[in-house]
């Protein structure tokens, strides 16, 4: 399949415009002179436009197109409260002038930055829970989304962090943005995280379904290697089913998983994921996020010192700036 057929098959599914240009590629010069390894990228999903910008927005354009499409008119999303997913779902859905409401599974508190701040300067209705489960937090949301629908309201609930079918076809479509910037910025691999599987699903499929012109390496920053693995296949068939298209080539054939990075798990940073937060901005002028971003950009560099990567690689930046500020490390 070529990039134009790619995108003919994407203009099946139910699609909002928040960001109408590509999002840069940036060459990391320093670090090529310290590492003596030409062509180094990083791509700049945190300057897509909208709010604080990140990968969600991807994700955000196929799940609002969807809703939209089914004629919702509320918007539920959920997460702790310094979601990075709740706050741009608010960015997004003000920007489409569709109503919002915030589900957080944590505590209301005072002087609150980062996230926080950005949804109260959107002024998005909120729910604060309290501290309780990922499960109670979503039982709770689906209790709200009835009560809604009992008034005569069309609800649609962005779910699973966004990781989802539809949320995961954000990064089939960026694939045909990196392939053709790929003809001017030379690279073979992509290095990106792996959180709950659906970014770098994306990648996967998308850069299969195009005959692989990059390897996807998956920095995973959650789950153990095996249970990504699950987590990725699961969403491969999911996607077929909703695409009509067989995944064509096998699975190792098209990504590579590497779990010595990720520490004690999902927020749990390692000295080297913290030291490289100052390391990168203090040399290339960009800031990384604690949880997912500084695992990556750290285990795609110690990648390059290795000697994995032959041809060039880049990097996904995938937001989460506004964090930083409510970030300890």
């Amino acid at each position: 399949m070529n990039i134009q057929e790619l995108e003919l098959l994407l203009k099946k599914f139910p699609k909002v415009n928040l960001c109408d240009y590509n999002t840069p590629i940036q060459r990391l010069s320093n670090y090529e002179e310290r590492l003596g390894f030409n062509n180094i990228f990083i791509k700049r999903d945190d300057l897509n436009g909208v709010g604080s910008g990140g990968n969600k927005i991807r994700n955000l354009e196929y799940l609002l197109g969807d809703a939209k499409d089914k004629g919702a008119d509320i918007i539920i999303a959920s997460g702790q409260k310094e979601s990075n997913l709740c706050s741009l779902t608010a960015s997004a859905c003000a920007k489409l002038k569709m109503k919002c409401v915030l589900v957080h599974n944590s505590n209301k508190s005072c002087g609150d930055s980062g996230n926080m701040r950005l949804n109260e300067i959107l002024d998005v209705e909120r729910v604060f829970l309290g501290p309780i489960s990922e499960a109670n937090r979503d039982r709770y949301t689906k209790i709200l989304a009835e009560d809604y629908r009992a008034k005569g309201k069309k609800v649609y609930i962005i779910e699973n962090g966004a990781t989802s079918t539809i949320g995961a076809l954000g990064y089939v479509d960026a694939c045909t943005e990196l392939a053709r910037q790929r003809e001017r910025y030379k690279f073979n691999d992509i290095c990106v995280c792996g959180g709950n599987g659906g970014l770098a699903t994306g990648l996967i499929f998308g850069s299969a379904l195009l005959d692989i012109p990059f390897h996807i390496n998956v920095i995973t920053v959650e789950n153990e290697k095996e249970r990504l693995v699950e987590i990725i296949q699961d969403l491969i068939k999911k996607l077929e089913k909703h695409t009509g298209v067989k995944f064509p080539y096998p699975l190792d054939k098209v990504m590579t998983i590497y779990d010595e990075y990720r520490g004690g798990g999902w927020g749990k940073s390692t000295k080297e994921s913290i030291d490289i937060i100052y390391d990168f901005a203090q040399t290339e002028g960009i800031f990384l996020e604690s949880v997912y971003v500084s695992k990556t950009m750290y285990g795609m560099l110690d990648l390059c010192k290795k000697g994995v990567f032959k041809n060039g690689v880049c990097g996904i930046h995938s937001g989460g700036f506004s964090s930083i500020f409510s970030q300890r490390f």
